[in-house]
């Protein structure tokens, strides 16, 4: 879990200040770490881009250069489909499904990609 309110960089620092967040949230699923306690801390960074979803394909200006980048925790899970789609866009020069909102230059031109099931 990601504080929210952390400044992109690349601080690989526990944040303590949100430990209690992070408990928070894993007491609601699971109650019966009430009964345990914190023996340590762990901190990464996460691969994100500024809408939280994945740059894919081709991107503009440097000839050859194809992407799959920036699915942060998703990665695994997108894999499959990601590899899929990249092996169509190298092999027949476009992919069996629209990845043209995920391309690298929506974020020059301001074409966000809205998250709605995710607040």
């Amino acid at each position: 879990m990601a504080d929210p309110n952390e400044k992109p960089g690349f601080d690989d620092s526990v944040n303590w200040d949100f430990m209690p967040t992070v408990v928070e949230r894993a007491l609601s699923r699971f109650p019966i770490l009430e009964r345990t306690s914190i023996k340590t801390g762990w901190a990464g960074l996460y691969e994100d881009t500024p809408d939280k979803h994945p740059i894919l394909g081709k991107v503009e200006g440097v000839d050859g250069f194809i992407c799959a980048a920036g699915f942060s925790g998703h990665g695994v899970m997108h894999a499959p489909a990601t590899g899929e789609l990249i092996a169509e866009l190298i092999v027949d020069g476009r992919t069996s499904l629209d990845i043209g909102p995920l391309r690298a230059s929506r974020f020059g031109a301001g074409d966000l990609v809205r998250e709605h099931n995710v607040i």
